[in-house]
C-alpha cells in the first residue's frame, strides 16, 4: 500500500504537513514503512532530499524522529522527520 502527503509551498525551513495516514494490513510483521521526502518543484521533477526504511513492527507509539539518509545510505544529519506513530 502507498500513500503520500500533499506538498506545501514555502515550506522549506521547518516544514509541517500535519496529515494522518492509514493503512489496512494483511500482515504487519512483514511490513516495511518507507519514508521519502522531496522538494517540489512545479517547474521541473521533484528533486529527492531524503528517505529511511523501517519494519513497522519496530516503531513504538508516541513522537520519534526519523533520521533521513541519501539514496545510497548516508547520514544526512541533522536531517530527521518528526513523526507520531500509532496504532
Amino acid at each position: 500500500s502507498k500513500q503520500q502527503t500533499g506538498y506545501r509551498s514555502n515550506n522549506g525551513f521547518n516544514p509541517r504537513w500535519e496529515e494522518t495516514l492509514s493503512f489496512q494490513l494483511q500482515a504487519p510483521e512483514l511490513a516495511l514503512v518507507r519514508f521519502v521526502v522531496e522538494d517540489h518543484d512545479s517547474t521541473s521533477c521533484n528533486d529527492f532530499v531524503g528517505q529511511f526504511t523501517l519494519p513497522l513492527a519496530s516503531m513504538r507509539e508516541g513522537y520519534r524522529h526519523i533520521h533521513l539518509l541519501s539514496k545510497d545510505g548516508a547520514s544526512l544529519s541533522p536531517a530527521t522527520l518528526f513523526v507520531h506513530p500509532w496504532y
